[in-house]
């Protein structure tokens, strides 16, 4: 006889925690729940709960124990029907008190990348997909303890005066809540930072992008080619920027630059040291910024500075500090296309206390950024788009360019015929690298695209 093997992805109902599942009854479940909330409030304080030690969770595992007996104890008195698998209630309502509840399967399910919750909505990101888990109802009370279970051992805290937390989980996961009165109710997002690929290589076959464009990227990289990578949220951006780091040669020192631990540069190359920023305190003091976090690695003399993700004034000191001799640094950047990338750089540059103009600014963009990489996500599928050349300042405040690799009409990455001015560094540093031919039809026709242009 066939067996049906199962598939613990295939809807939402089989990702609810199993105090969620419709082999419990959920009635009985949140009665229990209930009385053991009773019974610990009576026997310890909320702080302990919140990070409970071996013997906290041997006191709730015994209380437990109790809640379940006394219940089919009773049941049995009033010749009711007898809680069935009483083993497995204990379970789920210790998991309640001492876990992760119903976020543990979210959290251990490595095909997951985003969990978002809003009141009694739970929402999941798989592959760019995102399911509404239908079967889960969480209450919101019991998200904000497992919020605050979660955000206690990191030192944060979420209450009324407080009403919104950012931090990094161990796992390297990123959790943001806020809570009235900030918004209406508990909203939660947690992303995860799925690690599937270290190298270029590892994109290729997952289909990202070909492998002559990687080729390319690799050689620029250990060139020491200055590189933006832009894309939309969920565009795998970290990923691709973690992939380009693990081009550069290990004779060089990279410093990294991020708030949430996502490059995992530092497990693999030899001389790397990643810094992380961090948000102020209650009191308001404390904060590292990621413009402190640059300066701090000009001082470690790093031959590369590599930044998770340029979203402020920062971006004027990682122009500088290509400015300065740390060729081949690279940095993210949210962008639906190249040029807005690049206009994006200024304006973040513009927020510096420095108040450079925006003419300025783009002379340095245009001198300073040579590559920007565009991704993009279609249908859940990541893409690298194209390759883009900064030419130099425009006319304006604009930054000139052109795609060398782009997109064509079967969605593959192809060389523009294009050689870019950054082979020269190429040369200049003994590396390899030819493009592939071009059929006679594409030279034909981007020859009649440059005599229409130039008309």
């Amino acid at each position: 006889m066939a067996v049906e093997h199962h598939d613990p992805h295939r809807n939402g109902r089989e990702y609810a925690h199993a105090a969620f599942q419709a082999a419990m009854d959920p009635s009985v479940e949140q009665r229990l729940w209930q009385q053991l909330q009773e019974r610990l409030s009576q026997e310890f304080d909320a702080a302990q709960l919140l990070r409970p030690g071996a013997a906290v969770e041997m006191e709730v595992r015994r209380v437990a124990h109790e809640v379940v007996s006394a219940s089919r104890k009773r049941a049995a008195m009033k010749g009711m029907r007898i809680l069935a698998d009483p083993e497995r209630y204990e379970h789920v309502l210790v998991a309640r008190a001492l876990g992760m509840g119903y976020l543990a399967p979210f959290m251990d399910d490595p095909l997951i990348e985003e969990i978002t919750i809003n009141g009694s909505r739970v929402h999941v990101y798989r592959d760019g997909q995102k399911e509404l888990v239908e079967h889960l109802v969480p209450d919101p009370a019991e998200t904000l303890h497992l919020v605050k279970r979660a955000i206690g051992a990191r030192g944060a805290r979420l209450d009324e005066s407080s009403p919104e937390v950012e931090v990094s989980l161990p796992d390297g996961s990123r959790l943001t809540a806020v809570i009235p009165p900030m918004t209406n109710v508990i909203r939660v997002t947690i992303r995860r930072f799925v690690v599937r690929a270290q190298r270029l290589e590892a994109l290729v076959e997952f289909g990202m992008l070909e492998r002559d464009p990687a080729a390319f990227c690799d050689a620029a990289v250990r060139a020491g080619v200055n590189v933006l990578v832009a894309g939309p949220m969920g565009s795998g951006k970290t990923t691709f920027l973690n992939c380009l780091g693990a081009c550069i040669p290990p004779s060089e020192r990279i410093i990294s630059i991020e708030d949430t631990p996502e490059l995992t540069l530092f497990k693999t190359h030899p001389d790397c040291v990643p810094l992380y920023g961090r948000t102020s305190n209650v009191e308001g003091v404390g904060a590292i910024t990621y413009r402190k976090l640059i300066r701090t690695a000009l001082r470690l003399r790093g031959t590369r500075i590599i930044v998770g993700e340029v979203r402020g004034p920062e971006a004027l000191d990682m122009l500088v500090a290509m400015a300065t001799g740390h060729e081949g640094s690279m940095g993210t950047i949210h962008s639906e296309s190249p040029r807005g990338a690049l206009d994006q750089l200024i304006t973040f540059a513009q927020m510096a206390e420095e108040h450079l103009g925006r003419e300025a600014l783009s002379h340095m963009v245009g001198r300073r950024v040579e590559l920007v990489i565009q991704l993009r996500l279609e249908d859940g599928r990541r893409r690298v788009a194209s390759i883009f050349e900064v030419t130099g300042p425009g006319e304006g405040g604009a930054t000139e360019g052109h795609d060398v690799w782009t997109t064509d009409d079967e969605g593959r990455l192809r060389w523009t015929g294009i050689r870019p001015r950054c082979m020269g560094k190429l040369e200049r540093r003994g590396i390899d690298y030819s493009f592939p031919l071009i059929p006679r039809d594409r030279v034909h026709a981007r020859r009649s695209d440059e005599t229409a242009a130039h008309q």
